[in-house]
């Protein structure tokens, strides 16, 4: 089953398509999503004052083609508390979000992580190398099973994948 959702570019007008599609080892995960997963390129949001690249609400980052500036999102099940800045919290040689906490935002240029916790427990992360598992986007996502990612170093193509 395929589902179409039109977001806005924040300031440029365009409205483009995102093809959202159901990933049943995404399904699996501790992290409970729902299955439903899309492409973004437009979505922004404001986190304690930075604006930024964002999975729409709901939706946890499980890959990105930062040269295209697209995510990949996969929808969890449910959140705890609010989206919140991160700055530079450091994990496994990289910048990343607080243990047991997602990327749902980036901001490359400022390397800022729009980090969320999600409603159930993060029990294990492991770090995707370069090159990295790639999708049919092609682009470079957490591998299949359930994991969203928790950090990025963006100059190296590694990714923090928490599940």
């Amino acid at each position: 089953m395929v589902l179409t959702a039109i977001t806005m570019l924040a300031g440029c007008g365009a409205a483009p398509e995102d093809e959202a599609e159901f990933d049943v080892e995404v399904a699996k995960s501790s992290l409970s999503f729902t299955g439903l997963v899309l492409y973004d390129a437009g979505t922004r949001c404001t986190v304690n004052g930075s604006t930024m690249h964002c999975c729409p609400s709901g939706y946890a980052m499980i890959g990105a083609h930062l040269s295209n500036d697209v995510f990949k999102c996969a929808q969890l099940s449910s959140t705890s508390g609010s989206r919140f800045l991160d700055t530079g919290g450091r994990r496994n040689g990289m910048h990343a979000c607080p243990y047991g906490s997602v990327m749902v935002g980036l901001h490359v240029s400022n390397d800022y992580l729009a980090c969320q916790y999600p409603g159930t427990s993060v029990v294990s992360e492991f770090v995707d190398g370069s090159p990295g598992t790639k999708d049919s986007y092609p682009m470079h996502v957490c591998m299949a099973g359930g994991y969203a990612m928790s950090g990025i170093h963006v100059s190296n193509n590694l990714f923090n994948c928490a599940r």
